[in-house]
């Protein structure tokens, strides 16, 4: 075994064996082992081309992270971070070696401000806590809206409800309808699922910054790749209107999640000045068709201390604690540039939409 590393930025050549890497771990079925989808998530991406951390044994390529381009904006000024994804070492050569030559490679990561992990499965997590040592900044909320209860704890094997499963759910799923309906009321805000043109899209990037706090950069570009291009990840996405004015936009998406039929937040995005009751408004529709369609839950990952997600947490909405996650919601960072700004709760925005997994 001869490990070699090379940081590369990336390009069509690298899609094949990425697939294949890819296929080694994951099978034929999973996203990152589809041509298309690796192609519209490294090549494609309109604020920068992703770099690839390489690791090679005899010319074949063995393992891989990547820094996708993640821009955020913060008074005025973008900041470029090397968003870090897709940790994979092939069986044949996993262990520390390997390892440390990915995260040697990574060190000589240029172009960037900073580095971003979000949410690492467990042996990213490993990686940041053990060999780089990486800063911890904080965690993300998880809030979910359980909208099938006693089938999910059926399920999970925490409950047995037998006969009694259905009318559990049905006897939740009335007091959640119930909230839904209060929350539609009001009209406090118009719902349009016609895309807006760029103009209308660039007044809402640029009047929504807030100047104390971060936020990943939502230009018109990067919203119609990472909501509307993907060849896999199918989103429906709602405006909101007020007296005809865009005031911003809910991103939701439905998809299985460990073995549960799901409904995520994936985005949430607008104007400091649109209320959290306005939020719940917007967000009654695609729950009222996730009850409709016998979803068990809705949920979502964040920064929930600032609004839009903080408007979420509200019932039927819950915080799950950190101790019953399957997964640690770490988010890691470290500047590789001046410091502009601090990672903490107060002042990054974060929602699912400025990762890459949902």
């Amino acid at each position: 075994m001869n490990l070699e590393v090379s940081v590369d930025r990336l390009g069509d050549e690298h899609i094949q064996p990425y697939v294949e890497l890819s296929r080694s771990e994951y099978g034929d079925s999973a996203a990152v082992s589809d041509p298309a989808h690796l192609r519209w998530k490294f090549l494609d991406n309109p604020q920068g081309p992703s770099v690839g951390i390489h690791l090679y044994d005899g010319g074949c390529l063995v393992g891989r992270m990547v820094a996708l381009v993640r821009t955020f904006q913060y008074r005025g000024k973008l900041y470029k971070s090397g968003h870090v994804v897709d940790l994979l070492v092939h069986p044949k050569v996993r262990g520390m070696m390997a390892l440390l030559k990915l995260v040697q490679g990574l060190k000589n990561l240029t172009g960037f401000d900073f580095y971003l992990i979000m949410a690492p499965n467990p042996a990213g997590a490993a990686v940041w806590d053990n060999f780089w040592k990486m800063q911890k900044c904080f965690d993300l909320n998880v809030l979910v809206a359980p909208l099938r209860p006693a089938t999910i704890a059926e399920s999970l094997g925490k409950l047995r409800t037998g006969p009694l499963q259905t009318t559990f759910d049905m006897s939740w799923q009335a007091v959640v309808h119930m909230l839904n309906g209060a929350h539609r009321i009001g009209g406090l805000v118009q719902v349009d699922r016609s895309w807006p043109n760029s103009a209308e899209l660039e007044a809402l990037t640029t009047n929504s910054t807030d100047g104390n706090r971060a936020t990943g950069h939502r230009t018109p570009g990067y919203l119609d790749w990472r909501y509307r291009r993907s060849p896999v990840f199918q989103y429906e996405i709602v405006f909101l209107r007020q007296d005809g004015q865009l005031v911003g936009y809910l991103v939701t998406r439905r998809t299985i999640y460990d073995g549960l039929d799901c409904l995520f937040i994936v985005d949430a995005f607008g104007l400091p000045q649109v209320s959290s009751r306005a939020w719940m408004n917007a967000l009654s529709e695609p729950l009222a068709g996730a009850l409709t369609n016998r979803v068990h839950m809705a949920m979502t990952m964040g920064n929930a201390a600032l609004n839009p997600l903080s408007s979420l947490r509200r019932l039927p909405f819950f915080s799950v604690p950190a101790r019953l996650l399957p997964r640690k919601a770490t988010v890691y960072a470290e500047w590789i540039t001046t410091p502009a700004f601090d990672f903490n709760q107060q002042t990054m925005y974060i929602a699912l939409g400025d990762s890459d997994v949902i």
